[in-house]
């Protein structure tokens, strides 16, 4: 076995390796959870920002998940043409769209926060109750100190 040069730390011995490993592990899971579903990854933030709030107009969904707007038109259109949300006029803004979860997604939500319960769960599995909540407050300091919006993955734009 080759020795490490002199102040060059291996890949498994640096967090941010770490992190992207476990990232891309716990991205492909998500993935192949869903799939069952008919939903995207991409889906997810919306139907449960919408399943949190119903009928918010989409300038708000925009601005509440840091999306661009020409982002979030696509995302809803997509979602309404899945017939996952729909767009009705909005109650107090005549100019704008209210975009409302459909039957079909509202019976969908509890199997995709089951989705995501059981992939923490199997990613968590070899810590203990104590561990997992220090981990959780760890994540949620770098996620806040390195300005990510609270529950919003950087690659939904």
């Amino acid at each position: 076995m080759a020795e490490e040069p002199i102040g060059v730390s291996a890949l498994d011995q640096r967090i941010p390796f770490l992190l992207s490993q476990l990232g891309a592990y716990v991205a492909e899971g998500f993935k192949a959870r869903l799939e069952p579903l008919g939903l995207h990854p991409r889906a997810t933030a919306v139907l449960l920002a919408l399943a949190a709030v119903d009928g918010q107009s989409q300038r708000e969904l925009y601005g509440r998940l840091g999306l661009h707007r020409n982002v979030m038109v696509t995302l809803i259109d997509t979602l309404e043409a899945e017939g996952l949300v729909e767009r009705r006029p909005h109650p107090e803004d005549r100019r704008a769209f209210a975009v409302s979860l459909t039957e079909r997604a509202r019976e969908l939500i509890p199997a995709l926060d089951e989705a995501g319960r059981a992939l923490e769960d199997e990613v968590t599995a070899s810590l203990s109750d104590d561990e997992r909540a220090v981990l959780r407050h760890t994540l949620r300091r770098l996620s806040a100190a390195a300005g990510l919006i609270p529950g919003v993955h950087p690659g939904l734009a």
